[in-house]
């Protein structure tokens, strides 16, 4: 029997292992384009980062539009939450801070006027808050740009820190795929050395 034999396992599993190693490395490297004569290398994310950003930015722009943030707003349920944040607002208003600012009202304030004033009050404010919302939310998502704001921060964000990021998060999760890959490896050099032998 040649001994040598022994090895083709043993080197099945350190390659496999190493080929795994090396994908996860062409995922992020090289970082940027190496020309070879005609072919130009480069890692899987660093290549498709600028057309990730592209559609990173329309599905924020899709999903955070004017219209979605303005019917957000606008729903039954966020206006009833607005209603009751007014009402506290508006009964700590009228309670202290007008008669802290205009002291002659203490004398005259009763909790049946501040109960009416409140009452009026949150009235008109609830008649404002749509018309706000719709008059606002446009200038505010033009000014804020959503799809421009998301793409930029995706194009320029450093991909070694991803990187070192995901080897720092992952680091049990490759192991586990590189043992698993390494443990194909060494049962394939087996089964060629049974093939061999037999």
């Amino acid at each position: 029997m040649n001994y040598f034999l022994i090895l083709i396992p043993i080197l099945n599993a350190v390659f496999a292992w190493w080929l795994i190693d090396t994908l996860i490395l062409f995922v992020f490297r090289p970082y940027d384009p190496i020309k070879i004569i005609v072919f130009s290398i480069q890692g899987i994310l660093p290549s498709l980062q600028n057309e990730i950003a592209v559609k990173a930015g329309e599905w924020a722009e899709q999903n955070a539009s004017t219209e979605k943030m303005e019917a957000y707003l606008l729903s039954e349920e966020s206006l009833k939450e607005m209603h009751g944040y007014l009402e506290e607002k508006a009964d700590d208003f009228i309670r202290n801070k007008l008669t802290e600012r205009i002291s002659l009202l203490k004398m005259f304030i009763t909790e049946g006027i501040i109960i009416q004033a409140k009452e009026v009050l949150v009235e008109q404010l609830d008649k404002m808050i749509p018309e706000l919302i719709k008059g606002f939310i446009p200038k505010v998502s033009e000014k804020i740009n959503i799809k421009g704001a998301v793409e930029s921060r995706i194009k320029n964000y450093p991909l070694q820190h991803l990187e070192m990021e995901l080897k720092k998060q992952a680091v049990k999760k490759l192991t586990t795929i590189k043992l698993i890959a390494a443990t194909a490896g060494l049962l394939l050099g087996i089964v060629e050395i049974s093939l061999v032998i037999f």
